[in-house]
Formats: structure tokens, sequence, C-alpha cells
């Protein structure tokens, strides 16, 4: 009896032994792939900096003397760049002049579309159904654009934002995505849930009173006349027989705490 005991002893001995070898390379290998995880969100980050610079989005600190191919290259020729850079881009103008003349606006290879202080990387699609549209608004399935505003846990930095529309079932979910903040995301069946679930974490983080109004719309773009114009070119815009007009009153200038990174720091500063 005394022997069966010993043996059993042993025996678990050995399995606790395997556990926690085998507990220590699960713990090694989980802080190997965080390790990979946040370099390729730093990474991710860098690139859609440098993306934001190049479409033209982040006005604000140029350098006054860029370099090039190691000489350093004058304003003037900077500017110059920059301009042939925004002549490059297809605008809804454009493409309502070749509709008219036969071409579809969706053959035209136009995105990502540089939109004052938006970049609008998909339109998406009208589905018709009473559930992606309003009186005032059209939500588009699949609508992908990117914007630069405060952090949410520390407005005094710049974070780009991913704005999206998706298809949850038939029911639409806006998402606003911080992008060095990847496990925040703001999400809602409404554009305004979002852009106020943003709003009040920034104001929890800046421990300041703040006149935030959500405007969730123009957060996400679809109050800029371009991109307005460019949904009533799709096909599915006839389906949408609930709307009645755009909300004139909604499309209140950008420069509010709400929208604008640089009206906001005058509240924090």
């Amino acid at each position: 009896m005394h022997f069966n005991y010993k043996r059993k002893y042993d025996r678990l001995k050995r399995c606790i032994k395997l556990y926690i070898l085998e507990n220590s390379c699960l713990t090694d290998e989980i802080c190997h792939l965080q390790s990979e995880l946040a370099a390729t969100r730093s990474q991710r980050i860098y690139l859609i900096k440098r993306l934001m610079f190049h479409e033209g989005l982040e006005k604000a600190n140029i350098v006054r003397n860029c370099v090039l191919n190691g000489k350093p290259e004058s304003n003037e020729n900077f500017i110059r760049t920059l301009n042939k850079k925004k002549q490059s881009i297809v605008y809804p103008s454009e493409i309502e002049e070749d509709s008219q003349n036969g071409s579809t606006s969706k053959n035209k290879k136009s995105f990502p579309l540089h939109l004052n202080n938006l970049l609008l990387h998909s339109l998406g699609d009208i589905s018709g159904s009473s559930n992606f549209h309003n009186e005032s608004w059209i939500y588009p399935v699949g609508y992908v654009a990117t914007r630069i505003y405060a952090h949410p846990k520390d407005p005094l930095k710049k974070c780009v934002f991913t704005c999206k529309i998706l298809n949850n079932a038939g029911v639409p979910q806006f998402q606003i995505i911080p992008d060095n903040d990847l496990d925040g995301v703001f999400f809602g069946e409404t554009p305004n849930m979002c852009h106020a679930e943003l709003l009040n974490t920034i104001q929890r983080y800046a421990n300041t009173k703040i006149p935030f109004t959500a405007q969730g719309e123009s957060f996400f773009g679809l109050s800029n006349p371009k991109i307005q114009s460019l949904l009533r070119l799709d096909p599915g815009f006839q389906r949408c027989f609930n709307f009645k007009g755009y909300n004139v009153q909604n499309q209140k200038s950008l420069n509010n705490p709400g929208l604008s990174f640089e009206t906001l720091q005058t509240f924090l500063t």
C-alpha cells in the first residue's frame, strides 16, 4: 500500500515539473509575441503618419529645408512637389464631369482622396436599407476614412483615427479606431454614439471642462460636400426613399474642439 502511494506521488511530481516547464515556455512565447506586436504597431503608426504627410493631411510644422538625395531642397521646390501630388488626385467635381460624359465614378482610381482634414480610403456602397439611411444622412457600408485628432488618453498628442461603417447583421456599426491604441476602439449604432464616447474619454483624461458637442457625421466626414456629391452618384442612392436631404445644421465649421485638434489645444493649455 505504501509503495502505491509512493508511485502516485512520484508520478504527480513529474507531471507538476512538466506543467511548470510548459508554462514557462508558453510565458516566453507570449512575451515574444507581445514584443513583436508592439513593434508592428509602432511600424504601422509610423507608416500611417508618413502616408498622411505625403497626402497633404499633416500640414503643420513643415520643415524649412527638406533634404533630397543628401542636398537641402528649397521651400519653393518642396511646395511645387506637393502641388504636383495634389494635381494627381481626382476630385468629385472632376468625377461629376466625367460621369456626364458617360464614364462611371466607380471606375475612377481616385482613392485615397484628400479632403482638407480627412483622407477618404473607401466610399463604400449604399445598401438602400432603411437601417443605413434616415431623412438627413446616408451611411454607406464599407466606408473607411482617416483623420487626425487628439489621443483619447493623452489629448495633448495627435493620433490618427480610422472611421469605419460596417454591416453587423443588417444593422450599421460605426467604429472609431485610434491607431496607437488598437484595444480602445469606440463603436456604436450611430456616429454620435462613437463620437460622444471618444469625447467623454478625452474629457476624463483632460481633467478640465471642455464644451464638447457630439457631431459624429462630421467626424466621420459624411458632412463633407465632396463626399455627399460622390454618394449622389452611387446607383444605390435612388433606393434611399426615406432620405430628404442632408442636414445643413450639422454642417458647421470644423473649427471646434470636438473636431479640430488645434482648437482643442486652446482649452487644454
